[in-house]
């Protein structure tokens, strides 16, 4: 008995041990948890050194008709593999001060921000840009104060041209000189442009897909309480068409539980083959062991385009979201019971063995007792009693045999 009360002391001790060793634990993992954060800095010249324009010229540029501007905004221009188109754009000058403007056709880009902008002056277009053709190459144009000038061009679409949209921007880059803090003379370029959308004719795809899915679940120190995650995603033009996108992300929990993002910005308009990474804060998120992180897209057209039927463009992803905190609650919340109820069955046993007298091996009288057979003659139970009323047996031997007769007497 004294074995198995050690043998249950200590597995009671160990049960106690072991749950605040994970009570521990879980605290100290959460304590120390990364924290993830994020910086910016301040863009600056090349040459790090910040920049006094004196000089300051406003200018820009505009669709037109061959007489004057309109009010266009943008060209959206359709056509077949071979086919010519003919425009005019307006190059204003609005300050008061006579500048010269470098004039070209280009192709447009994507920022890594999913902004729209121009390829850079001196890289070489391979798309629309190259297809627009100005009464000359390096067309340059001064312009006097407060006028403008209308530039006719040509877009010439090659016979090989694939289906789908291909966007340029025609350009007027002010190219002028600045004095820098310390002194010495920069080269600043300026550049603003008006859009050309065209689409060549042909089978239309238009696709956006959602790649790069990725979740930092921040969790929640709370057992009770919901925590935020992170959702990151990259969403890319895959089709022949240019696309932006309304855009939806949620959290779904294992036992349907849902958080939703807030209302996120639309996704500007992505060209083909361009791709923009964005995130989306999602809050009142409740660990539900696994979740479902699904991402939405709803494409949007260019205003005035044919809108093909497609999407939404989704994706989803499943993550781990275990509430550690809850569960070593629970888990220090069992092991407690656990030594509880063994801890009260070994006082029960000890309490039982302390009351209970020594046992008979046949359930009857004590130790050594016999009963006295009917009649109450008494029956000895071993040599003690001899020894102790003095008698000895006689020796054993011959049992002598008598022989009884009947005598008649008269």
């Amino acid at each position: 008995m004294q074995s198995s009360d050690r043998t249950i002391r200590r597995s009671t001790r160990l049960c106690l041990i072991v749950a605040a060793v994970v009570s521990c634990a879980t605290a100290l993992l959460l304590t120390i948890a990364p924290a993830y954060g994020q910086s910016t800095l301040p863009s600056r010249h090349p040459t790090g050194k910040r920049v006094v324009d004196k000089n300051v010229v406003t200018f820009g540029t505009q669709t037109s008709s061959a007489t004057k501007p309109d009010g266009r905004g943008i060209y959206l221009f359709g056509a077949t593999p071979g086919g010519r188109i003919e425009d005019h754009v307006a190059i204003l000058n609005y300050s008061d001060q006579t500048a010269t403007f470098l004039i070209r056709g280009t192709d447009a880009v994507n920022t890594p921000q999913g902004g729209f902008a121009a390829l850079p002056i001196y890289d070489r277009s391979h798309d629309l840009g190259a297809w627009i053709a100005l009464p000359k190459s390096d067309l340059r144009v001064t312009l006097r104060p407060r006028s403008d000038l209308i530039v006719p061009f040509l877009v010439e679409v090659p016979a090989n041209a694939t289906p789908g949209d291909h966007v340029g921007v025609v350009t007027a880059t002010l190219v002028s000189s600045v004095i820098s803090k310390s002194g010495q003379r920069l080269r600043l370029l300026q550049t603003v442009g008006t859009r050309i959308f065209l689409r060549v004719s042909g089978p239309l795809h238009p696709s956006l897909t959602v790649t790069g899915l990725a979740v930092n679940d921040e969790g929640t120190f709370n057992p009770v309480g919901t925590g935020t995650a992170q959702v990151t995603y990259t969403v890319s033009n895959t089709g022949n068409v240019a696309l932006g996108g309304l855009q939806t992300v949620n959290v779904s929990g294992l036992f349907g539980g849902s958080s939703s993002a807030g209302r996120l910005p639309k996704i500007q308009l992505l060209l083909p083959g361009f791709s923009v990474k964005e995130t989306a804060e999602i809050k009142g998120i409740f660990p539900e062991i696994q979740e479902t992180a699904r991402v939405s897209v709803r494409p949007l057209y260019i205003e005035g385009s044919v809108a093909p039927p497609s999407g939404p463009f989704q994706a989803s992803l499943s993550f781990w979201a275990i509430p550690w905190t809850l569960v070593a609650i629970i888990l220090v919340l069992i092991l407690l019971v656990v030594g509880w109820i063994l801890r009260r069955r070994w006082r029960r046993r000890r309490a039982r063995g302390a009351t209970a007298g020594p046992q008979e091996p046949d359930g009857k009288g004590g130790v050594g007792e016999q009963e006295s057979p009917p009649g109450g003659v008494p029956v000895s139970n071993g040599s003690s009693e001899h020894e102790a009323t003095g008698y000895e047996p006689p020796a054993k031997g011959p049992t002598p045999v008598v022989s009884h007769r009947s005598v008649d007497l008269k």
